[in-house]
């Protein structure tokens, strides 16, 4: 018979390097350069990242990053999980979830209002509270269909070397309703560091000489496709002009992969866009993907409530919430429990039942999206684990109507 595994649950500390880099590099999260293997050291500077090791050896990680998440016109501290990864040789022990669920409380302890993770699969988060966002859109196109004429100023390199300068323009940039940003500006030295061969990084300055726009990706071939996997502007007038630039490559470059930018409707900037759709061979036609990649869940229930402004008609209900992290004897006791919320001018939460008000019962996954306002409360009625009267959940629809989240980040 097999000895036991010695399992310890502990911090990361420097040790525990090629352990890790190991690991991701068989999960297939990096590859085996050089440049690859230092972006992961920098991330594993910075935020606090926990392992579960087995026999002394790192083989589960799971790190997260404070930031910033936009609810409406204001910033709520956010706890970013921005790693789950377990070996090859771990799987089935459990180790994953009992630091993710570590994770989630450790951010609320921390002072986050919200945590916040990209996921692999729908359902595996559930377990922790955790509710989908909305769909993200996958532009496809020819940069030549760009309805859009020359760009007002000339592109400018973004290296890697600039992360300094990328951090604190995506810090800075224009974020709506869910638009994320992380504190360490070395997050942005990983991301680029993690950017696919051949790098490609444009942007464009202010009269400053400040950069205020920029997009950064992968050219996979001497057509394309470009692959865009950071974007940031100051002003839609910066976006206008990052979208041009793409449109000057059009000679060369046939095809970009953009993820659509919050409040804009691509599409409008096509030419033909159906058309295309109706070509008859298929390696010539765009290809658009709708998928829900972004997880969150409220973590502080007053200040997520505090941060809503309702200027309709008052609308307050009980709240039996059911949440899957926390309860008694640990050091976050999570938001399980009775509740009373109001959505108003101001709106707020408070423990306990009022009385006298109808009652809606939810899990804290369903509850999140609907104050994000991913789906109305009659739709998740429907869907998600969320059950309350109809005429409530109509009034709901219209007192938490609110743009769809786009966090506009990837982690």
């Amino acid at each position: 018979m097999d000895a036991p595994d010695a399992v310890e649950l502990r911090d990361y500390r420097e040790a525990d390097l090629p352990a890790v880099t190991r690991m991701w590099r068989e999960v297939g999260w990096i590859d085996d350069s050089d440049r690859e293997a230092e972006a992961l050291r920098t991330f594993l500077g910075y935020g606090a990242a926990r392992v579960g090791a087995i026999h002394g050896e790192a083989e589960c990680l799971v790190h997260r990053t404070p930031g910033t998440i936009r609810y409406d016109q204001h910033d709520l501290a956010l706890c970013a999980v921005t790693a789950v990864t377990t070996s090859a040789v771990a799987r089935g022990l459990g180790l994953a979830s009992q630091l993710a669920g570590e994770a989630v409380a450790a951010g609320a302890l921390d002072g986050a209002a919200v945590a916040a993770l990209g996921m692999f699969e729908q359902g595996f988060y559930d377990r922790f509270g955790f509710g989908s966002l909305g769909y993200e859109i996958e532009m496809s196109f020819d940069p030549a269909k760009l309805r859009l004429g020359a760009p007002a100023r000339r592109p400018v390199r973004v290296e890697r070397t600039d992360w300094q300068e990328v951090a604190q323009l995506m810090g800075r940039r224009a974020r709506g309703h869910g638009g994320v940003s992380l504190d360490p500006p070395a997050a942005m030295r990983a991301e680029l560091g993690w950017v696919d061969d051949p790098y490609l990084g444009l942007g464009v300055r202010g009269r400053d000489g400040r950069l205020t726009g920029c997009l950064i990706g992968t050219n996979v071939g001497e057509h394309g496709p470009l692959k865009v996997q950071v974007v940031g502007y100051e002003t839609h007038d910066d976006l206008r002009d990052l979208l041009a630039i793409l449109r000057s490559l059009r000679a060369q470059i046939h095809e970009v992969l953009l993820v659509e930018p919050a409040a804009i409707q691509l599409q409008d900037l096509l030419e033909e866009p159906i058309r295309g759709h109706e070509l008859l061979d298929p390696d010539r036609r765009p290809r658009h993907s709708a998928m829900a990649w972004c997880q969150l869940r409220i973590l502080d229930l007053e200040r997520c409530a505090a941060a809503r402004t309702w200027p309709g008609p008052e609308v307050a209900f009980d709240l039996d919430l059911r949440d899957p992290v926390g309860g008694p004897g640990v050091a976050w006791p999570g938001l399980s429990g009775p509740w009373s919320i109001t959505v108003g001018a101001p709106s707020s939460a408070s423990r306990g039942h009022r009385g006298g008000l109808p009652v809606v019962r939810a899990s804290v996954g369903a509850l999140s999206r609907l104050w994000f306002g991913v789906r109305p409360a009659t739709g998740l009625a429907v869907t998600d684990d969320l059950v309350g009267p109809p005429e409530l959940l109509a009034a709901l629809d219209e007192a938490l109507r609110l743009p769809p989240p786009r966090p506009g980040l990837s982690f």
